[in-house]
């Protein structure tokens, strides 16, 4: 007999939730030549919006939770400069929910371009009548939950083009195979589980203007399929989730896919939080504790998922920044050039090449790249697609750019060039 989807909800879909890496505060070592800083006379903010093309500016936000599982700052992330945030964690909506969901967003000046985190979903199809929570809705693929989502979100909106990202569903894919191997070894032989990842982009109209959107997500499906015994019809009942979900929406023409990938990337969760997460499913008793790290409740940037072995690497960093924390603030006394040409090796001990290994792994999968910020001793993972980062000086953003001699002064900007951790 098919087991209830009540009870595979809690099972599967919360053992496949999303884990971007959390702050990646942790060993400061540059391999880069030393940082240099470029200088300028001003008497307050530079401008940050006055750029190259091919240069990015992105500057820190928090996602906050007022109350939902912790309140306080639940994730952190990186949008463009001159952006406005809003939205955060939000409360469950059905029976069918995740303990929390998302609902963030930020929007330019003129209010015409967005991106952000959109609320994750489940729901349920079979051949035969079930009682569930869970809305019901033939979607078996992550295309059909992508075209699905956006008409609903943006009505009228238009399919232009569709393309896998088995980048987003790398480690639901493997939990979704140790699952099966788990079954196998039971002997169940009519589980089914399978991840994709996937990104749409789609058309619809706004005021009278022709916008453009780019939706992605990882999605999660689970279920059985078997014989009904008396005609040899198929049966078969799934339940589809989602995990990381991010959009971003543009004018025509306007839609900067780089700018939307870095800052998709860029969205890490606070330890704090996510440890006050892992205690109330404890608590509730919704999950064993390694199902409850596997799933780590994070709802960001499809792709991000995290192995077990990582979770416990994120864990130490976060406990490293503590400690790293408290080291840097007799160093940022010091002017920014003292610390260029100080640069500790080692800001903890113990980044034993394991502990190197295990970032690099996480590196490859969140498609990010490790560098020591100079001006508040962390360390911080930024898109990979950009081979060289600034850390604005008296401004919490970073440049990125691909040109190796840009100079972020010539452009009234004092910022120090940051060095790729080792």
């Amino acid at each position: 007999m098919p087991v209830s989807v009540r009870l595979q909800i809690p099972v599967f879909a919360l053992a496949l939730f999303t884990l971007a890496a959390c702050d990646a505060s942790g060993p400061a070592a540059s391999g880069n030549p030393p940082s240099a800083t470029a200088h300028s006379k001003q008497s307050g903010p530079a401008d940050l919006t006055k750029l190259p093309a091919g240069a990015i500016v992105l500057r820190r936000v928090l996602i906050e939770d007022r109350g939902v599982i912790h309140r306080g700052p639940a994730m952190s992330a990186l949008i463009p400069a001159g952006w406005q945030a809003q939205g955060g964690v939000v409360g469950p909506q059905s029976g069918c929910s995740e303990p929390f969901l998302v609902d963030w967003t930020a929007t330019s000046p003129d209010g015409r371009s967005a991106l952000g985190i959109f609320p994750t979903e489940a729901w349920r199809w079979s051949t035969f009548p079930m009682q569930t929570p869970c809305p019901e809705a033939v979607l078996r693929t992550a295309r059909d939950y992508l075209q699905s989502r956006a008409t609903r979100a943006f009505p009228g909106a238009r399919p232009l083009d569709y393309r896998d990202r088995p980048d987003f569903a790398q480690s639901a894919a493997e939990n979704a195979q140790r699952l099966l191997n788990m079954a196998q070894g039971m002997g169940l032989s009519d589980m089914r589980a399978y991840a994709e990842g996937g990104e749409l982009l789609f058309a619809f109209q706004r005021d009278g203007v022709e916008m453009r959107g780019v939706m992605g997500v990882t999605a999660v499906f689970q279920g059985t399929v078997g014989r009904n015994p008396l005609d040899g019809s198929r049966m078969e009942q799934f339940v589809g989730s989602t995990l990381g979900t991010f959009m971003a929406v543009a004018p025509e023409g306007e839609l900067d896919f780089d700018l939307v990938e870095a800052s998709r990337r860029s969205i890490v969760p606070d330890a704090a939080w996510l440890q006050r997460l892992f205690a109330l499913q404890a608590e509730l008793g919704q999950m064993n504790a390694q199902a409850t790290r596997e799933r780590a409740a994070i709802i960001v940037a499809g792709g991000a998922e995290a192995t077990r072995r990582n979770i416990a690497h994120f864990e130490q960093m976060a406990r490293n920044s503590v400690k790293n924390s408290q080291d840097s603030v007799a160093a940022s006394q010091r002017s920014v050039a003292a610390a260029q040409r100080s640069a500790p090796r080692e800001i903890f001990p113990g980044d034993a090449a394991g502990d190197r290994m295990q970032r690099e792994s996480v590196e490859g999968i969140r498609g990010v790249e490790t560098y020591h910020d100079p001006v508040d001793g962390r360390n911080v993972q930024l898109d990979a697609n950009y081979e060289h980062a600034w850390r604005v000086n008296n401004q919490d953003a970073y440049i990125l750019t691909r040109d190796p001699n840009f100079n972020p002064g010539a452009y009234g900007i004092e910022a120090t060039q940051m060095g790729v951790v080792k």
